[in-house]
C-alpha cells in the first residue's frame, strides 16, 4: 500500500508541475506551447482518447472505471480541462470544456472531506461561464 501511495503522490506532484506550466504560459500568452504542456499532461495519464469528443457520462467512466482515477487526480484533470477551455477558439468548445469541468469539480466537491476555497473558486468561476 505505500508503494501505491507514493507512486500516486509522485504522479500527483507532477501532474500539478505540468498544470502550473500551462497556467503560466496561457497567461503569458503562449497558447501553442500551453497546449503542448496540455498533450504532455495526457500522455503522463496515458489518455489517448479525445477528451472533446467524450460525452461527460464518458469522460467519467474513462477516468474512474479505466484509469480508475483518485478524486485528486479528477480535480487536476478538471482544472486542465477549465484551461483547455480558456484556450479554445470557439464558444461551443469553450463551453463544453468547461460543462465537462464544472461537472467533475462538483462531483469531487460532494464526495471531498476536506474543503477547498480553491475548488469552490473554480466552480464558481464555471458556473459564472455556463449561466
Amino acid at each position: 500500500m505505500s508503494i501505491e501511495r507514493d507512486y500516486l503522490m509522485r504522479q500527483l506532484m507532477q501532474l500539478f508541475q505540468v498544470l502550473r506550466k500551462i497556467f503560466g504560459l496561457r497567461e503569458e500568452g503562449d497558447i501553442e506551447e500551453a497546449r503542448a504542456q496540455v498533450r504532455y499532461f495526457y500522455r503522463i495519464l496515458k489518455i489517448n482518447e479525445d477528451i472533446q469528443r467524450l460525452s461527460i457520462e464518458e469522460l467519467l467512466t474513462l477516468l474512474l472505471e479505466e484509469k480508475k482515477f483518485t478524486n485528486e487526480q479528477i480535480e487536476v484533470f478538471a482544472f486542465v480541462l477549465k484551461e483547455q477551455g480558456e484556450m479554445a477558439d470557439e464558444e461551443a468548445l469553450r463551453l463544453d470544456y468547461f460543462r465537462k469541468a464544472w461537472f467533475l469539480l462538483d462531483k469531487v466537491d460532494k464526495e471531498s472531506i476536506s474543503f477547498s476555497m480553491e475548488r469552490q473558486m473554480k466552480l464558481q468561476e464555471l458556473k459564472s461561464w455556463l449561466n
